[in-house]
């Protein structure tokens, strides 16, 4: 047995707090840190997935100053962006060059392999109000979207799929897992309450599920962007999706990996304070439920 970690959204290098659906504190984000080191030492995984929004301040400096808060922690790790990294082609370049280090190949879109299981990293474009796909989101959007994400629109692109696709009938025979910002499938309505805010999910996601559905050696899919932790199962396809660290519950994935399964356990943080400074009550739903906290994925 092997073990990776799954976080999502931590939204470094940034002070800024406010309310999304609880209080989101970035600036607790060091601490929340210095705490999820000592928690992963524990579990000494092979390395942790990283599913974008990774910083939130738009500057080079706070791309870099969240790269080395990264490496703070200690383990191997692969980084993805979300909407709050590319915001531009500037911050395209500048999330490459930070992550050289990290990255298969130069590139926002990437595969590896681990032991058993390969991995294929995607990354979604903005949907402009013409319908064309684009790299970076208008001008005005990445203001707009630090308040509001309800008219933001995201899809993965044609020649994405032609690389996947590439991928995935070249290994038929590797169990396979998809890594990206954006869900595929939305939040469950079972989660969804009159004052939830929804980030949204993919344009193209049930396209992208059912091009999958061709493929039955991929597996999973794991993502973020939603801020809430939801599991939910399309046909034998698994999609993890894992709250935001600055925002209760506070919490990450544990992911054991078996020659014939994988495992998928959420853990809190060791120092419970960081999940209570975030929780409005009554908005307890972002943990989810019972059903969205553990799963068994076969890889048969």
């Amino acid at each position: 047995m092997w073990r990776f970690v799954h976080i999502s959204d931590p939204h470094l290098s940034s002070t800024r707090d406010g309310v999304w659906n609880n209080r989101f504190l970035c600036s607790m984000m060091p601490d929340v840190l210095a705490c999820l080191r000592s928690d992963i030492a524990k579990l000494n995984p092979d390395f942790i997935l990283v599913t974008g929004d990774i910083v939130s301040h738009r500057s080079k400096e706070s791309v870099f100053n969240a790269r080395d808060m990264l490496d703070s922690l200690g383990i191997p790790y692969y980084p993805m962006g979300g909407n709050h990294d590319f915001y531009d082609m500037d911050s395209r370049a500048w999330f490459l060059d930070a992550y050289s280090e990290h990255l298969p190949t130069p590139n926002t879109v990437y595969t590896f392999l681990h032991r058993n299981v390969r991995f294929c990293v995607l990354d979604p474009w903005c949907v402009w109000d013409d319908g064309e796909l684009m790299p970076f989101p208008k001008p005005k959007d990445p203001v707009v979207q630090e308040m509001n994400l309800r008219d933001s629109r995201w899809a993965l692109p044609p020649e994405q799929f032609v690389w996947l696709e590439s991928v995935l009938q070249a290994f038929p025979e590797l169990p396979t897992c998809l890594a990206l910002h954006y869900p595929a499938l939305p939040v469950p309505v079972r989660l969804r309450r009159p004052d939830y805010n929804d980030a949204g999910s993919l344009e193209n996601g049930d396209l992208l599920v059912d091009v999958l559905s061709r493929y039955p050696h991929v597996k999973a899919i794991f993502s973020g962007h939603v801020h809430t932790n939801t599991i939910v199962k399309r046909n034998e396809l698994v999609q993890i999706t894992t709250s935001a660290l600055p925002e209760y519950p506070v919490e990450f994935r544990e992911v054991r990996v078996y020659n014939d399964r994988m495992e998928v356990c959420t853990h809190g943080l060791s120092d419970s304070s960081f999940s209570e400074k975030s929780l409005i009550a009554g908005r307890e739903y972002t943990a989810g439920e019972e059903q969205d906290r553990s799963a068994v994925i076969s890889l048969k």
